[in-house]
């Protein structure tokens, strides 16, 4: 009997779990070098392990077999053949970075052929060539879980017990259960693997639940297979054990008698009693999971529950969260048209629609709420990556640097956290390599030998706060201020006027950098105005400060969600726009004659404290609005802060607060300077969304 598995249907999931894992391998090999302990060499191996048993089922044999000379190093280093130095976390990060590109082609559809001769040389010079001990060698044998006291069951029926001792009076027979791990991810593939092992060896005669079952995954944790075959019993132990995911597995002969007697140890034997019991007869495959708890369980395992998460598609996702987002703008719609004809006629039955609006509000907020809530994902997703390169960047740069970081549990959209990725990786490579000093002209100035970078986020409001602080160099804001001049993006008399605070905010300008060569790490000056050009797409706001001598602070503030936010609606030459509420600060209705001008751009003085103030007709290139004359000489200005920066804007009339669902202009009509989107209202009318940075820098320019 043979079963064939189309395993192409599980490549997303193979490549979703491997990438889980290779973050384990990465984040915690590199603590390894400062704490090699046994528990977390013991995290390193089953994460490696994990890998290497769905490579091996998903048909990857360069990835299985470079992991497995990892668990090689990782089997020897736990148990202290060998010690833990550099040159060995250095080659197991090169075998995440080997893994990693594994994946990748994989993903791209050719496979794992990524030539790694040299790198599994070099693994196997530090165990002398030498192979981790199985994990059924007799060292091990106080890992030995014995099978009535783990709670196994069997689930042979009569019919079985007869076809089977038929069966055993010409060959002979073994009997192999299994119980997965709690949240393992795919059941079948771990079923699949263990019965393609058995036919490697001989022939399956009954499996327990069936293929069927087995394949449609309709079983909780446990199966066993019976099979007839002419291996020896501690090769077939050897074989099975390397199946991952296993919380234990055990195999032994099968007989009519053996059969027999497991039912009635099933039915009598007292729990106090089994712990103490050894099955001379069976070998006993105790998982690594399993040996590294410190005492074996000495009843029945509870039977952990299982069904607390399920992984979803992203694209399903995203999907909800448009179908979400249409329910709001009809949910927005039908309020409207409720309140219309609640004041055109006033019946029992307006009431009624009314009172069904308010509950339709409810619902799709709470589902609102929900699907928000499932796309929220950690951003240690990304700040993971980041010891890795600080690591490799302090290395090459000859510096000693620490980077703390805090608030990784800190949730926001999984569409912000794409995008803040590199922005936050460019910072970071700077705040390195301008930023602190080499140890030697540390220790000239009494700084630790060792720099400090630290990165944290915390929810702050309806956003998130990231900041980056180091305790370097600083900024020698004389030097941007020349810098500037000499690339010609402002006159000395220019800069002359810049606070320290502005002329910091040079530093994001296209084409200056402060750096005095340029390296493959930095210097070019197109980084930093490429990083606040993405925190700007994001609608965030980036803020610097930097103490000469002292150090520096980059402070991003990032909306939680670009899908659904607050604004306030204005009215602007008898068009509706919005403003993100994120951004304003207050709203003034201001008299004409408060505008002045100083050094040719217009300023209003709002408690003692001048703002420039931007009248959005002629930025957005509008005609003047008639409406300037009803208001006798007065303006509405919404103030917007840009970071510690006030703005005024100046609009025709405010209509109030309102939930919008952003809509991407950019397929249709391109880029437009000073509009990030659109939505539409409860009207049925289109409203542009304002870019605020945008704006700002429209007006800054023209």
């Amino acid at each position: 009997m043979s079963y064939e598995l189309d395993m192409s249907q599980y490549i997303g999931l193979f490549l979703q779990e491997a990438r889980e894992q290779l973050e384990v391998l990465e984040a915690e090999t590199l603590k390894l070098e400062t704490d090699p302990s046994v528990e977390r060499l013991q995290v390193i191996f089953r994460a490696a392990h994990t890998l290497k048993g769905s490579a091996r089922a998903m048909g990857f044999t360069h990835m299985a077999e470079l992991t497995h000379e990892m668990e090689n190093v990782l089997d020897n280093l736990r148990n202290g053949v060998i010690q833990m130095e550099a040159r060995i976390a250095d080659s197991l990060l090169s075998c995440q970075d080997f893994l990693a590109q594994m994946i990748d082609s994989i993903e791209a559809g050719t496979g794992d052929q990524v030539e790694c001769d040299l790198l599994v040389r070099q693994l196997q010079g530090f165990v002398g060539g030498t192979s981790a001990p199985t994990q059924t060698d007799s060292s091990g044998g106080d890992q030995a879980v014995q099978d009535t006291a783990s709670g196994f069951e069997s689930k042979l029926t009569e019919e079985d017990i007869q076809l089977l001792t038929e069966a055993s009076a010409d060959s002979k027979l073994f009997h192999a259960k299994f119980r997965l791990v709690a949240d393992c991810a795919m059941k079948w593939v771990r079923a699949f693997m263990a019965i393609s092992a058995v036919q490697e060896t001989g022939e399956l005669l009954v499996a327990k639940p069936s293929l069927e079952a087995l394949e449609e995954e309709q079983f909780e944790l446990e199966f066993e297979l019976v099979f007839q075959s002419t291996e020896l019993q501690e090769n077939l132990a050897k074989k099975l054990s390397e199946i991952s995911e296993m919380e234990w597995s055990h195999v032994g002969p099968w007989t009519a008698a053996t059969e027999q007697s497991s039912s009635a140890q099933a039915e009598t034997k007292p729990q106090s009693e089994a712990s103490n019991v050894v099955d001379a007869t069976a070998a006993i495959v105790a998982k690594e999971e399993t040996a590294a708890a410190p005492t074996a369980p000495a009843g029945p395992v509870k039977k952990l529950e299982t069904g607390q998460t399920v992984r979803v598609d992203v694209t399903r996702l995203d999907n909800l969260m448009n179908l979400v987002g249409e329910l709001v703008i009809d949910r927005t719609r039908i309020a409207q048209i409720g309140s219309d004809l609640g004041t055109k006629f006033g019946d029992h039955h307006i009431e009624a629609l009314t009172e069904t609006v308010s509950h339709i509000h409810r619902i799709t907020s709470d589902l609102q709420d929900q699907i928000m809530k499932a796309r929220m994902t950690p951003i240690e997703t990304v700040f993971n990556r980041f010891p890795r390169v600080v690591r490799d960047l302090a290395q090459k740069l000859g510096k000693d640097v620490k980077l703390e970081i805090t608030g990784g549990e800190t949730e926001l959209d999984r569409s912000v956290i794409e995008v803040i990725g590199d922005p936050l990786l460019h910072i970071l490579r700077n705040s390195i390599d301008h930023g602190l000093e080499m140890p030697d002209e540390r220790a000239k100035r009494g700084k630790p030998s060792s720099g400090s970078v630290w990165l944290s986020a915390k929810h702050q409001e309806n956003h998130i706060v990231i900041e980056i602080v180091d305790d370097g160099n600083g900024i020698d804001v004389e030097r941007v201020k020349s810098k500037a001049i000499q690339s010609g993006l402002l006159t000395k008399d220019a800069a002359d006027r810049l606070t320290d605070k502005e002329a910091l905010q040079l530093i994001f300008a296209s084409g200056l950098s402060t750096a005095q060569e340029v390296s493959e790490v930095s210097g070019r000056g197109v980084g930093m105005d490429i990083v606040r050009s993405n925190i700007q797409k994001l609608g965030g706001i980036i803020d610097l400060e930097s103490t000469l001598g002292q150090g520096t602070k980059f402070s991003l503030r990032l909306p939680l969600t670009l899908a659904i936010i607050r604004g306030l609606l204005v009215e602007l030459n008898s068009n509706v726009y919005v403003v993100p509420l994120g951004s304003v600060i207050e709203t003034l209705l201001v008299d004409e004659k408060q505008i002045e001008r100083v050094n040719g751009r217009q300023v209003i003085v709002i408690r003692g404290l001048t703002t420039p103030f931007i009248d959005l007709n002629n930025v957005l290139e509008s005609a003047k609005s008639p409406n300037e004359s009803r208001l006798g000489g007065q303006r509405y200005v919404v103030v917007v802060g840009l970071a510690e920066q006030r703005v005024g804007l100046a609009v025709d009339k405010l209509i109030g607060e309102r939930e919008v669902v952003i809509k991407s202009l950019s397929q249709f009509c391109g880029e437009i300077p000073g509009i990030s989107g659109a939505t539409i209202l409860g009207d049925g009318n289109v409203a542009l969304i304002l870019d605020v940075n945008g704006l700002v820098d429209k007006n800054r320019n023209s």
